[in-house]
């Protein structure tokens, strides 16, 4: 359940315990001041109390001083989807996924934004009669002269009242009435009620303490007049001549109400005993409860999100995510897709509530080539992760994956998607060859490959420069005119700019994506508008528009160093001590796999590539993200910012044995794997390169 719908809850949880509480025990005294603190103590605990944890209410210690469990490296190899069909007709289909959730959730919201407008539109109506009324004095006490019939209230400060409809004894009353609200701040009261009523409206205890809150606040006004000396019996008379009267707003302190018999009742009434004052303690029991129970569904909840996934004690070896040798199911890709298709079993109730959607599982293939610890990645809903998570555990003996000549175990990570269709007659497991032979219609709400006319990002077949990659760089190096006012001011460093390769091979929309300087920046985008045309990319054998990102450097020459700078730079490098991950170079790469994520999104649309980021390392050891200075794409650029900028601190470089700034780059391949995907064919990566793999839609 969303937070926000968990937490809406418990305040009106705590709302409808608090309206009981009221009513079987407080309604009847006279205690009028202690009940008005009772009414604001109980509305703001409810607010707060959700936010409240206390840890030794709850399992708070257990999950933090537990012992540290095996850590497993979350940078996933995985498997091409599969897809589970089941023939359901397209009437019963929609019948069965009605979005229950999103229309009340979008109901919730509309009702909700009805009545903060209705409020908004209350305080600029008191304004508004404002306005049109007349500011005097009246009995030392300045008011707001009303010129229509409307029964005299207050709000904050201000006081309105038609003083032409009064008599001077009435007059005098319904000011000292009226201040007694205004001293003793009263709004402050209705408009906490109102607030939480906005988001409340359907909690009837909501209602019922506001209309208990603003009689309290009646009661106390009318107190504040008879402490003055008015005679009671002349006020409330006084009281019933002004029932005809029309309400201004319901947000201010009115001073006749409908419910005037209980006013009358409350003047009448016998003081309640000092001896009854003990049960307002039976608050203080209430607070306990509700904070002990939400630090208890706090610590659960902490519980389950911070504890990592069970691990079998017999897995106490290193797993890997990436080897030379990956495992192999027995009789490969083909035989395996065919014991899924044969062993899984849609779940009948799964298909009688229509529902469907990707279960991402994962397992190790231990190195005797068993599998274990099977676990739910990403679900779906518990009927198709249990049938994911059963046939999973029911696959033979695997080839095992091998490191160095040894066998050792590997993580694997596999998709399924359970889909459900109108059109096939028969539950398969559709490997891609066969989604490729269907027709548009028989692929239903499968994704469907994009129009011709829109420009890819990641195609089978990359465009091309005329004479390949050399014959661009000469290109650039000879076309590129280092501009004189750049040189003149030191102007250099590197623009980033992408354009599209049309299906055509010629160039097109142009951009800087981070530039340096407008000098710079307006020099790399003529000389790349001013390429030939390139061999265009191709998609599924066809020609595609296809976005591509260079970086240009700019780099000004340096003058030879003198001999005493050489010596200098020399010293320098000597005493240079490169900064440190805590925990060294295998700490860093376990950070780093056990961190970094292949954007869902990314995976989903067939986004690849590499890379390269860099950072600096403070002399306090901070780390400061610098920028992406080649990137596939902002979505996996993102994802490798979110990493750097997450490190712990380091033990900063050294010169001297002084701290100093450094720069490291972090260099990551994210690579997608599947039928449809094209093998990586890029230049070779550096041996400290994290390659991050994920599976194809």
């Amino acid at each position: 359940m969303h937070p926000i719908l968990v937490y809406i809850l418990q305040v009106n949880f705590a709302l409808v315990l608090f309206y009981l509480l009221f009513t079987l025990l407080f309604k009847r005294d006279t205690f009028l001041k202690i009940r008005r603190f009772y009414f604001l103590s109980a509305l703001l605990f409810s607010v707060i109390y959700p936010l409240l944890v206390v840890p030794g209410l709850s399992d708070f210690w257990n999950f933090r001083f537990s012992e540290p469990q095996t850590v497993e490296a979350t940078v996933f190899f995985e498997a091409p989807t599969l897809e589970v069909m089941v023939e359901e007709s397209e009437a019963e289909a929609a019948s069965l996924n009605i979005p229950w959730e999103q229309i009340f959730i979008t109901l919730y919201i509309a009702v909700t934004i009805f009545f903060i407008l209705r409020f908004l539109w209350q305080l600029i109506s008191i304004f508004r009669i404002r306005l049109k009324s007349e500011e005097t004095e009246v009995l030392g006490i300045k008011v707001y002269d009303l010129k229509d019939n409307i029964t005299p209230f207050s709000f904050f400060g201000m006081i309105f009242i038609n003083s032409e409809m009064h008599s001077k004894e009435e007059l005098e009353q319904i000011i000292i009435h009226e201040h007694t609200h205004v001293s003793e701040k009263h709004s402050l009261d209705i408009m906490l009620v109102e607030s939480i009523l906005l988001f409340s409206w359907w909690n009837p205890a909501v209602w019922l303490l506001k209309r208990e809150m603003a009689m309290n606040l009646e009661y106390l006004a009318d107190v504040g007049v008879l402490r003055e000396g008015v005679d009671s019996r002349e006020y409330q008379y006084h009281l019933l001549r002004l029932t005809y009267h029309e309400t201004a707003v319901q947000i201010v302190n009115n001073f006749n109400v409908s419910q005037l018999k209980q006013r009358i009742m409350m003047m009448n009434k016998t003081r309640s005993s000092s001896l009854k004052l003990a049960k307002y303690l039976t608050i203080l029991p209430i607070f306990f409860i509700l904070i002990a129970a939400n630090s208890s569904y706090a610590g659960e909840k902490d519980q389950s999100l911070q504890e990592p996934p069970p691990v079998k004690k017999e897995v106490t070896e290193e797993i890997f995510v990436v080897v030379e040798q990956q495992p192999e199911y027995p009789g490969g890709q083909e035989a395996m897709m065919k014991f899924l298709s044969d062993s899984i079993v849609y779940p009948e109730e799964a298909k009688a509530k229509g529902i469907q959607g990707r279960v991402i599982c994962n397992y190790v293939v231990m190195k005797d080539g068993s599998i274990d610890d099977v676990n739910v990645v990403r679900g779906v809903d518990p009927l198709l992760d249990a049938e994911a998570v059963r046939v999973l555990k029911s696959m033979p003996a695997w080839k095992p994956g091998k490191q160095r000549g040894q066998a050792v175990n590997v993580r694997y990570t596999l998709p399924v998607v359970f889909r459900i269709s109108a059109e096939d007659s028969q539950n398969k497991l559709l490997t891609t060859e066969d989604r490729n032979r269907m027709t548009d219609g028989e692929k239903g709400d499968q994704k469907v490959m994009p129009e011709p006319s829109e420009v890819f990002v990641v195609v089978e077949q990359q465009p091309e420069y005329p004479g390949g990659l050399e014959a661009m760089m000469k290109f650039l190096s000879d076309s590129i005119v280092y501009p004189d006012e750049a040189k003149a001011k030191g102007i250099q460093g590197r623009v980033i700019c992408n354009f599209v390769v049309m299906k055509d091979g010629s160039i097109d929309d142009v951009n800087v994506v981070r530039g340096v300087d407008p000098l710079l920046d307006a020099e790399a985008v003529r000389v790349l508008k001013s390429m030939p045309a390139w061999k265009p990319g191709k998609q599924r054998g066809q020609a595609v528009n296809v976005r591509y990102t260079l970086p240009l450097e700019f780099r000004l020459d340096n003058k030879p160093l003198s001999e005493e700078k050489k010596e200098e730079l020399q010293r320098i490098k000597d005493s240079f001590v490169e900064a440190e991950f805590p925990g060294g170079e295998s700490a860093y790469f376990k950070y780093l796999t056990e961190s970094i994520k292949y954007p869902v999104i990314a995976q989903e649309n067939g986004i690849q590539g590499l890379v390269l980021a860099r950072y600096r390392i403070l002399s306090n050891g901070k780390v400061e993200f610098i920028d992406i200075t080649n990137g596939a794409d902002p979505l996996l650029g993102r994802e490798v910012q979110r990493i750097i900028e997450g490190m712990p601190d380091w033990t900063p470089s050294r010169i001297d044995g002084k701290g100093t700034t450094s720069v490291a780059t972090l260099t990551v391949q994210f690579r997608l794997q599947g039928d449809n995907t094209k093998p990586y064919d890029g230049p070779p990566l550096p041996e400290n390169a994290i390659v991050v793999v994920g599976y194809a839609s």
